[in-house]
């Protein structure tokens, strides 16, 4: 048995994070000496390692609790399943992420083209006009055709 500084120690969390584990059900409660530290297990080392290897895959806490309680239940059929469905969902997730950082550097490598386009004396309109021309610029925008529109002042309501 370890106490919770070794259990830290070995495992790479910290004493911190495995009372907070404990208190959201990942970790079963953990045997007590006499004097009232907290004893770990080889088991719940497995167990730490298992949090940490869900967690690099992006796995929510709530998710490996629900993990975590599966494989306590008899057979871990149910387990398993959970699993392959959480990671069906990260990887339509990381594909999402991936198309919007590719569009992202796409809108980025256009604004930096239209702005080396830019000549450098060009008279500035407004707050960073010459990223406001450069974002013209990328979408086919002429900067001479677009107007900004003007904020329409506000009367207080009468009563």
């Amino acid at each position: 048995m370890l106490t919770i500084g070794e259990a830290a120690r070995r495992s790479g969390f910290t004493v911190k994070a495995l009372r907070f584990y404990e208190r959201r059900g990942l970790l079963p409660p953990s045997g007590r000496r006499p004097s009232g530290y907290r004893l770990y297990s080889e088991l719940d080392l497995g167990r730490l390692a298992f949090i940490r290897q869900a967690k690099t895959l992006g796995l929510t806490l709530g998710e490996i609790r629900e993990l975590v309680v599966a494989v306590r239940e008899p057979g871990t059929v149910g387990a398993r399943g959970r699993l392959l469905r959480m990671l069906d969902e990260r990887i339509a997730q990381t594909g999402e992420q991936i198309g919007a950082l590719n569009r992202l550097r796409q809108s980025l490598e256009r604004r930096r083209r239209a702005l080396v386009q830019r000549p450098r004396g060009a008279r500035e309109r407004g707050y960073c006009a010459c990223l406001q021309d450069a974002a013209r610029a990328a979408v086919g925008i002429s900067a001479s055709r677009t107007t900004v529109p003007r904020r329409r002042s506000r009367s207080p309501k009468r009563a």
